[in-house]
C-alpha cells in the first residue's frame, strides 16, 4: 500500500519566510563587514595623506649624513675631503669613475652633500664679504649672491644626489684638459644616471656650472617632493632669508634647472 505524504504541498510562487531573528543576524553581519571595509579604506587614505614620502628636514638639509644609514663616506681615492653621498649615488659614481679612468680622465669629487649648516657657512661668508657691502638692501644683496650660491634650505647639495667634479672654475673648462673632461661627461654621464642641472641656455637660475652633476633617478624624486612640501615659511634661519619669497627662489632657482633634471 502506497504511503501518503503528510507534508502539505506549497502553492506556486510560495517563498519560505526565514525567522525574523535570522534575517536580523544576517543583515547585521553584512553591515559589520561593510563597516570594516569602509574604516580600512579611510585609514588607508588618511595614512597616505598624513605621511609625506620623506621628511622636510631632509629636503632642507637639516640632518647629519654621517648618522644617516642611506649615506656613505666617499673613499679618499676619489676625493681629498670628507664627502658624503647617498649610497645609490656613490655606486653609480664609482662605475662612472672607472669608465672615465679607462679614457684617461679622473673625475675626482670636490664637493658632495652639504647640510643646512654647511650652506649657512658658505652663504654667510659671502653675505659679509666686502664686495657686497655696498648693497644695503637685503633683496638686492641676496640677488647678487644667488648668481652662484644657493640660499640655505634651497640647495640641491642638501640631498646627497649632487657632486662637484674636478674643478670649480669655468676658466678650467676652457682649457684643453677642461674641454676634454666636460665633453666626456656630456657624452657619457647620462649612461650612469647623471645630468648637469645648471647647463647653458636656461633663462633663469644660477650661472652655468660645468662641474655640477646630479644623479637624476633620485634627484627628480627629491625635487618633486621639495615643490610639494616646502614653502617660504620653511626657508629661514640665515641672513637675507626674508628675501626668499620676494625673489621667488623656489621657482627662479630650485626649479630653474636643465629639463633632464625635472
Amino acid at each position: 500500500m502506497k504511503k501518503t505524504s503528510t507534508v502539505a504541498k506549497r502553492p506556486p510562487g510560495y517563498v519560505s519566510a526565514q525567522p525574523k531573528f535570522l534575517v536580523s543576524v544576517a543583515a547585521d553581519h553584512r553591515l559589520r563587514i561593510c563597516l570594516v571595509y569602509f574604516v580600512a579604506m579611510l585609514l588607508s587614505i588618511g595614512l597616505t595623506n598624513a605621511q609625506p614620502t620623506m621628511p622636510k628636514n631632509f629636503l632642507l638639509g637639516r640632518y647629519d649624513p654621517a648618522r644617516d644609514t642611506s649615506f656613505c663616506k666617499v673613499d679618499h681615492i676619489y676625493t681629498e675631503r670628507a664627502v658624503y653621498l647617498k649610497k645609490k649615488v656613490y655606486t653609480a659614481y664609482k662605475r662612472m669613475y672607472a669608465a672615465a679612468l679607462k679614457d684617461g680622465i679622473k673625475l675626482n669629487i670636490i664637493s658632495g652633500t652639504r647640510t643646512f649648516n654647511d650652506q649657512c657657512y658658505k652663504w654667510g661668508s659671502k653675505w659679509t664679504a666686502d664686495q657686497f657691502a655696498h648693497l644695503t638692501d637685503k633683496a638686492a644683496r641676496s640677488e647678487q649672491l644667488l648668481r652662484w650660491w644657493s640660499m640655505p634650505g634651497t640647495s640641491r647639495h642638501h640631498w646627497g644626489s649632487e657632486m662637484d667634479l674636478v674643478n670649480l672654475k669655468l676658466a678650467f673648462f676652457k682649457t684643453a684638459e677642461g674641454k676634454r673632461v666636460y665633453n666626456w661627461l656630456v657624452t657619457n654621464a647620462p649612461n650612469f644616471g647623471f645630468q648637469q642641472p645648471f647647463n647653458a641656455g636656461r633663462t633663469t637660475g644660477y650661472q652655468e656650472e660645468k662641474w655640477h652633476w646630479s644623479y637624476v633617478p633620485l634627484a627628480k624624486i627629491y625635487l618633486a617632493e621639495y615643490v610639494k612640501q616646502i614653502s617660504y615659511r620653511d626657508i629661514n634661519g640665515f641672513s637675507g632669508c626674508e628675501a626668499a619669497q620676494k625673489l621667488d627662489v623656489i621657482n627662479n632657482r630650485v626649479l630653474a634647472v636643465n629639463g633632464a633634471c625635472r
